[in-house]
């Protein structure tokens, strides 16, 4: 086996690992789902794409239901989850030459992670 053909890990994290070679991502991962195991060749990877997504809306409304509950120890459970969907979920689509596009969804805190995933995967797509 030539030096040309040994495949290097340039990411390994939450959203993924991706080398030289191919791509491998849980699908449809998100907060609380583990999605499942895909491993795509570089070669049949067209795009990928890197997204904030914000929920304001069910955000503020949860905020205001955790203040307005807050002296009931329930209160606490609404504020959290309305702040976490105002901070906003890192989200990675990683587009097929099928054309289907399969978004990974992590943490509000993995947004580097999300980042470096996306740039190891550009890097190696179009050498930026």
């Amino acid at each position: 086996m030539t030096s040309s053909s040994k495949e290097n890990v340039l990411v390994d994290n939450c959203f993924g690992i991706v080398t030289n070679k191919r791509l491998t991502y849980m699908a449809k991962k998100s907060w609380f789902s583990g999605g499942r195991r895909e491993d795509v060749p570089l070669k049949q990877v067209v795009a990928v794409r890197y997204e904030m997504d914000r929920k304001v809306f069910g955000g503020l409304l949860l905020i205001v239901l955790g203040i307005v509950l807050i002296t009931v120890v329930v209160g606490i459970i609404p504020l959290i989850v309305g702040i976490l969907l105002m901070w906003g979920s890192p989200t990675v689509n990683v587009v097929t030459a099928g054309g289907t596009a399969t978004p990974v969804t992590g943490w509000p805190w993995q947004k580097s992670e999300a980042e470096a995933f996306v740039n190891a995967v550009h890097s190696q797509l179009f050498g930026e």
